[in-house]
C-alpha cells in the first residue's frame, strides 16, 4: 500500500523518553521520512536534541501530585492537548504514531487511536510505565528495551528492539576501557539525571574525601548537580583538595563517557543504555519515588550481569559508598570486569531495529498484526 512518508513521534520531556526518541529520528530520516515531534515544555527545553526538526509542544501535565486540583487540571490538560494533535492529523495524517511514554506523549497516541492512526509503542524501562500500560492494548506493537519487562498486559504484541542510543554513542562502543592502574588519574563521572540529584551532591563528595591521600590525588571528578547545588559542591572538592568541575548540565556526556573509568549515577534507562553502549562500570543509586520503582529493576539487570554495582537510596550513606569505593580501587581487576560486563547488556542495533518496525508497518499497515509478534523485520 503506498503511504506518505510521514513520522509522529510523541515523547515525555525527561532525557529518558527524548534521547531514544531522538536515535530513532536520526533513523527515520535517513530513510527519507519526514518526522514531527510532539512532546511538552520541558521536552521543547532540552537543547541538544532533535535540532532542526519540526516539533509540536503540548501544554499536557501529569496527573501526579496536586491532590485533586492537580488531577482535574491534568485531565483537562490532556484532553486539550489530545483535540490539539487531532486537528494536526487532520491538516496532515502521519503514517504511523510512536509513542515513547510519559505524559506527553499520551494525547498523541490517544489521538492516533480515535483516528484509527496504526501506533507503536516504545518501553524504555524494565517496568512499563504507566502511559504505555494504558495504551498498550490498542497498539500494532510493543517494543520493549529489556525481556521480561514487568506490567506488560496479556495478549498485547511485543518485540525486544533494545533501548535506542544517540549515533555519537554507539560510535564509541567499541572504545577500550582503560582501567586506572600506576599513579595515573581515576577519572569519574556523577550523573544525578533531571530527578533526584541531591542525594548525590550530598554523599560523593564527602565520601571521596574519606579516601586515602594517594587516591584523592588522582581524583578527577566531573559531577553534574542542581544549580542551586553547584556552588556547594564545588567548594566541597577544593576542601578536600580533589579536582572536579561541577555543572548543572552537559552537552557531551558522549565525551565524557569515553574518558571515565567510574560512574555513579541514577538508574534511568537512558543512562543506563549509554554505560552499556560504552562499557562502563557503574555504581547505581535507583531514585527512589521513581514510578512503579522501575529504577530499582532497571540497576537489578545491571548487578545481575555484574556490570556494576546497586545501593539503593536508603543506604546510600557516606560511609557505604567510601568503603565501596576504596575497595574497587584496591583491585581495579573487578573494574575491568565490570566493563565487559556492562557491554553484554548492550543493544547497539537498537535504532535501527525500531525504525525498521515503524517503517515496516507503515508500508504494510496489515489487518493481522500477528506477523510482527516476537520478531523484528
Amino acid at each position: 500500500m503506498s503511504v506518505a512518508p510521514y513520522i509522529i513521534l510523541a515523547s515525555g520531556g525527561t532525557g529518558g523518553h527524548m534521547m531514544p526518541a531522538e536515535a530513532v529520528a536520526d533513523k527515520l530520516m535517513a530513510s527519507g521520512y519526514e518526522v514531527t515531534l510532539v512532546t511538552d515544555r520541558r521536552g521543547e527545553a532540552i537543547g541538544n536534541v532533535f535540532q532542526n526538526m519540526d516539533r509540536f509542544v503540548l501544554g499536557a501535565s501529569s496527573h501526579m501530585g496536586g491532590g485533586l486540583f492537580g488531577k482535574a487540571k491534568s485531565a483537562f490538560s490532556i484532553v486539550t492537548s489530545t483535540l490539539k494533535v487531532r486537528r494536526m492529523f487532520g491538516k496532515k495524517r502521519p503514517t504511523v504514531v510512536v509513542g515513547f511514554g510519559g505524559y506527553p506523549s499520551l494525547p498523541a497516541v490517544l489521538a492516533a487511536r480515535m483516528t484509527k492512526i496504526p501506533y507503536v509503542l516504545h518501553e524504555q524501562n524494565a517496568v512499563l510505565g504507566r502511559v504505555n500500560r494504558l495504551m498498550a492494548k490498542g497498539c500494532v506493537m510493543l517494543a520493549l528495551s529489556v525481556e521480561n519487562t514487568e506490567r506488560v498486559p496479556a495478549d498485547v504484541k511485543t518485540v525486544v528492539s533494545g533501548n535506542p542510543v544517540r549515533a555519537l554513542i554507539a560510535n564509541l562502543a567499541d572504545s577500550a576501557y582503560v582501567v586506572p592502574l600506576g599513579g595515573g588519574d581515576i577519572r569519574m563521572l556523577i550523573l544525578g539525571g533531571s530527578q533526584g540529584a541531591r542525594i548525590l551532591s550530598d554523599v560523593v563528595p564527602a565520601a571521596l574525601d574519606k579516601l586515602g591521600d594517594a587516591y584523592r590525588k588522582r581524583l578527577n571528578v566531573t559531577h553534574q548537580a542542581r544549580p542551586e547545588d553547584v556552588d556547594r559542591v564545588q567548594n566541597a572538592y577544593q576542601t578536600a583538595e580533589i579536582r572536579a568541575v561541577v555543572k548543572p548540565y552537559f552537552d557531551d556526556v558522549a565525551g565524557l563517557l569515553l574518558k571515565s573509568q567510574m560512574v555513579i549515577s541514577r538508574a534511568g534507562a537512558s543512562t543506563l543504555a549509554e554505560l552499556t553502549a560504552m562499557g562502563r562500570p557503574a555504581i547505581l543509586v535507583p531514585l527512589g519515588i521513581a514510578a512503579d520503582d522501575h529504577q530499582t529493576a532497571n540497576a537489578a539487570r545491571v548487578e545481575a550481569a555484574g556490570g556494576g554495582w546497586v545501593i539503593p537510596e536508603q543506604d546510600f550513606t557516606v560511609e557505604r559508598l567510601a568503603a565501596l569505593l576504596g575497595k574497587l580501587y584496591e583491585d581495579m581487576g573487578d573494574m575491568h570486569s565490570a566493563s565487559d560486563q556492562m557491554r553484554t547488556l548492550a543493544r547497539l542495533d537498537a535504532a535501527d531495529t525500531l525504525a525498521a518496525i515503524i517503517i515496516y508497518i507503515g508500508d504494510e499497515s496489515p489487518a493481522d498484526n500477528s506477523a510482527y509478534e516476537g520478531t523484528a523485520p
